[in-house]
């Protein structure tokens, strides 16, 4: 698809594909196999690719590479990618992540902010809890450290600090 007749038929079409189509995977895709299919796509229409080509297939290159990436950030979080089947199921194509609620739902369970003792510790997790619910591990674990050296003797932090740490080590690069 690297010719320039072949990123403006594929643009042109975007428009009629899922995401699921557009990286040529099944309903069912594994993490992996998601993956694998992303990294072939990329290879395939990276922008760069059409550098030497007109304005037009330059610009054609980069929306469809944009869409790939797209259709790749939701379909490789599980939240994103159970919206997105609603959508889809519905006749939408594309997830309008624009639309997606400011105020996250309200946590299941025991949240951070209650595992937390004192003022501070509270504040931090609660902060923890907000980025949790957004998808945010990074920011989570921010403020869930913050919150651990404020109650150093609080196991059950510590416990869901070490399960932040694991949920980071197994993202994608």
């Amino acid at each position: 698809m690297a010719t320039a007749d072949g990123f403006l038929r594929w643009l042109a079409a975007a428009e009629q594909k899922s995401y699921y189509e557009m990286l040529r995977v099944p309903s069912d895709v594994t993490p992996e196999e998601l993956k694998a299919a992303f990294h072939k796509f990329a290879l395939a229409c990276h922008p760069d690719r059409a550098v030497e080509e007109s304005a037009e297939v330059a610009r054609a290159a980069a929306e469809v590479f944009k869409r790939g990436v797209e259709a790749y950030r939701v379909l490789s979080r599980a939240d994103l990618r159970a919206r997105y089947d609603r959508e889809l199921a519905k006749g939408r194509l594309r997830l309008d992540e624009g639309k997606l609620e400011s105020v996250p739902p309200p946590p299941q369970g025991k949240t951070l902010e209650m595992v937390a003792k004192t003022k501070r510790g509270k504040e931090n997790a609660r902060k923890a809890d907000r980025a949790l619910t957004l998808g945010k591990l990074e920011d989570a674990r921010v403020a869930l450290t913050t919150a651990v050296q404020d109650e150093p003797h609080n196991k059950e932090l510590s416990e869901r600090l070490a399960a932040i740490y694991e949920a980071l080590a197994l993202e994608p690069m």
